[in-house]
């Protein structure tokens, strides 16, 4: 009896570690139910600007504003539209940045990395293409991360979308 109680208290600690220690805490991952879940959430509505900032690592921590300027309002009311076949649009909003522009901008997209970054040789908001990290997507936000270099020094720039 004696011996049990240590065996039945390894055991279950054992049993939490296991099930609790292989998640990685994201709300993104590489499991098949992620997978699907990552593609309806980020395909399911549009996306609009929420927030955007300077990290100073890779956390999705804003540790600093943008500079003024560096976002125009006419950007911020953008509305990103991602598509299952890896295609999407970006609308402007009544506020139009390039009234030359009418029309929708199309773009192609992917998910790479497991489904960490979302990979785009068209620019989708504000400049933002390329290999991109998806740090949080959830059924309300989108948080992009990528690094930029900004007169020869790297930046981490963070940018939260949400559904309008």
């Amino acid at each position: 009896m004696k011996t049990a109680l240590p065996i039945f208290l390894m055991t279950t600690v054992s049993i939490i570690y296991v099930s609790t220690g292989c998640s990685k805490g994201n709300s993104y991952g590489s499991g098949n139910n992620n997978m699907d879940a990552n593609m309806t959430n980020i395909t399911k509505a549009a996306w609009i600007y929420d927030t955007a900032g300077v990290g100073t690592d890779n956390s999705g921590t804003i540790a600093f504003a943008l500079p003024a300027g560096v976002l125009k309002d006419c950007q911020k009311e953008d509305t990103l539209y991602f598509k299952s076949d890896g295609t999407g649009t970006e609308n402007q909003g009544p506020l139009k940045c390039d009234t030359t522009k009418t029309k929708p901008i199309n773009f192609n997209w992917s998910f790479t990395a497991n489904e960490t970054m979302i990979t785009s040789s068209d620019s989708l908001f504000s400049g933002f293409g390329g290999n991109i990290t998806i740090t949080s997507l959830t059924t309300t936000q989108l948080h992009l991360l990528k690094q930029v270099t900004v007169s020869g020094v790297p930046v981490i720039v963070d940018l939260y979308l949400k559904h309008p």
